[in-house]
């Protein structure tokens, strides 16, 4: 097993009433890429900002490298943090915005000047030195703000929704350009978002919250196709969920047959058509009223809304309910 660089046990937080981390575990190793992956209000903000020192857990403890950061006050922990909005300094050069914090380390000119050098080189933006932050584009912006995080080479680097601000072209882009970065750097990647394919495109590993807890914590071919919860499975991709004999299955979209008489044992009738991000859905009304969404590429197929006709699926997954509760979003 890799080594474990971070190590998150029992952390519990509550905001007045509200309880936003329920006890949360988590083991984070050396050089790897984890998301925090889960819907507004799931906790995962908050578990950030507790290993970055911005805000104390009510119990549990942080362990950094085997140290206790528990109650460390935040430069005093070697992680940095990568905001949404950037946060760079537009009174100052891309250069002086990316050697800032060496300079408060009181570093030398020429080796501020070097490892500037190098950031700028690794970010692809050699010759931007000298403009300012509104010179750049969203893009540009986010790999400076990446590359100044970085170059202090921090143990764990934290990235907080870095690329909601940008364009969805823009910001496939950037997933790929993102774990390039992770790859060269070799630092260890705790990346929040509620965006399913940044996480599914980028991650080792993800962490799937929900009203506080880890519903499942896997690769992304773990988390996809071998979803433990309901909600998992609901949450990442398009799953149908539905009972039968008295269990919960998961039934992908893609996976629902119309066509194939030989697999196609359910009766239903076609409740809809809609056609979105280049997929054909069809919603069908199975005979016992539960109902279950068909998805194919393309822009038509042979069904007709109010036609009767059997459905069937070879894929099946058995989940349990999901592990967080009703609980009020923080």
């Amino acid at each position: 097993m890799k080594d474990i660089i971070l190590r998150l046990e029992n952390i519990k937080k509550a905001f007045g009433d509200t309880q936003v981390l329920k006890g949360i575990h988590l083991e984070i190793h050396r050089g790897e890429f984890i998301t925090l992956l889960g819907s507004s209000g799931c906790g995962k903000t908050t578990t950030l900002r507790i290993i970055a020192g911005l805000e104390d857990a009510d119990e549990g403890r942080v362990i950094l490298e085997g140290e206790d950061i528990t109650h460390a006050v935040p430069n005093k922990r070697d992680v940095n943090t990568v905001f949404q909005n950037y946060a760079l300094f537009p009174h100052m050069t891309v250069a002086e915005n990316i050697g800032y914090g060496l300079k408060i380390r009181k570093k030398s000119k020429e080796e501020i000047r070097r490892k500037v050098e190098e950031m700028l080189s690794l970010v692809q933006l050699e010759g931007f030195g000298d403009r300012y932050p509104d010179q750049l584009s969203g893009g540009q912006r986010q790999r400076i703000a990446i590359a100044r995080a970085a170059v202090l080479e921090p143990k764990v680097l934290l990235l907080d929704e870095p690329l909601g601000a940008l364009d969805l072209k823009l910001r496939r882009q950037m997933q790929l350009e993102l774990k390039r970065l992770q790859k060269s750097l070799g630092i260890t990647f705790i990346y929040i978002t509620h965006d399913q394919e940044e996480a599914i495109n980028m991650s080792d590993r993800i962490a799937i919250m929900n009203h506080g807890v880890f519903e499942q914590i896997g690769t992304p071919n773990e988390i996809y196709y071998h979803p433990e919860t309901s909600y998992v499975a609901s949450f990442v991709g398009d799953a149908n969920i539905y009972r039968e004999d008295g269990k919960l299955y998961a039934v992908r979209s893609e996976n629902v047959l119309i066509h194939e008489e030989e697999e196609c044992t359910h009766e239903a009738v076609v409740l809809e058509k809609s056609f979105a991000g280049g997929q054909l859905r069809i919603l069908f009304e199975l005979s016992d009223g539960q109902r279950i969404t068909a998805s194919r590429y393309g822009i038509d197929a042979e069904v007709a809304v109010g036609q009767r006709m059997k459905i069937g699926w070879k894929v099946a997954v058995e989940v349990k309910e999901q592990k967080g509760g009703s609980d009020e979003e923080d």
